[in-house]
């Protein structure tokens, strides 16, 4: 048989029925067997039947019909002094550390700028619009309103039409 040193940490768990069945045997047995253990067990059972009974005398002079009220009012409170000092604290980063933040900024743009130089492939028809800066333009009379046709490189026709004058019949 175990001795009391052993089932003493496990008198709360047998009270409490937390306690496993092949464990529960053997404590229940020395429990039966040992005035000191079984004092003990005695003595967890008051405790607890006088904390319950202590909760529920409080329990039931409690006033619990506004509460829904006063939980919601406690929370608009919490929310409003929550988003207090986020505003607090993000200005308060923002000015300290402008110059970096502006820095980062900076360099993510350049960053990007160069990542698009360096990796995007150049095409021989590129070099030749960038080259071959001569769009050719035309005036044209579309019978109600005046316009132009703008031809650009690589097959890219612009028709512009103006509101200007618009012919009556």
């Amino acid at each position: 048989m175990r001795g009391c040193e052993e089932v003493v940490p496990l008198l709360g768990p047998l009270h409490d029925g937390a306690l496993a069945d092949d464990d529960r045997a053997w404590v229940e047995d020395h429990v039966r067997g040992c005035a000191s253990c079984r004092d003990r067990l005695a003595l967890i059972v008051a405790s607890a039947q006088a904390v319950r009974e202590s909760v529920i005398a409080r329990a039931r002079g409690l006033d619990l019909t506004r509460l829904p009220d006063r939980v919601m009012a406690r929370v608009r409170e919490d929310r409003a002094a929550a988003a207090e000092r986020a505003a607090v604290w993000g200005r308060e980063m923002w000015w300290t550390h402008r110059r970096a933040f502006a820095a980062a900024g900076g360099l993510a743009v350049a960053a990007c700028m160069a990542a698009a130089v360096l990796f995007l492939p150049w095409r021989r028809d590129d070099a030749a619009l960038i080259a071959d800066n001569s769009p050719q333009i035309e005036e044209v009379d579309f019978g109600t309103r005046n316009g132009a046709v703008l031809q650009l490189p690589r097959q890219t026709t612009v028709i512009w039409m103006s509101d200007d004058r618009a012919v009556s019949q």
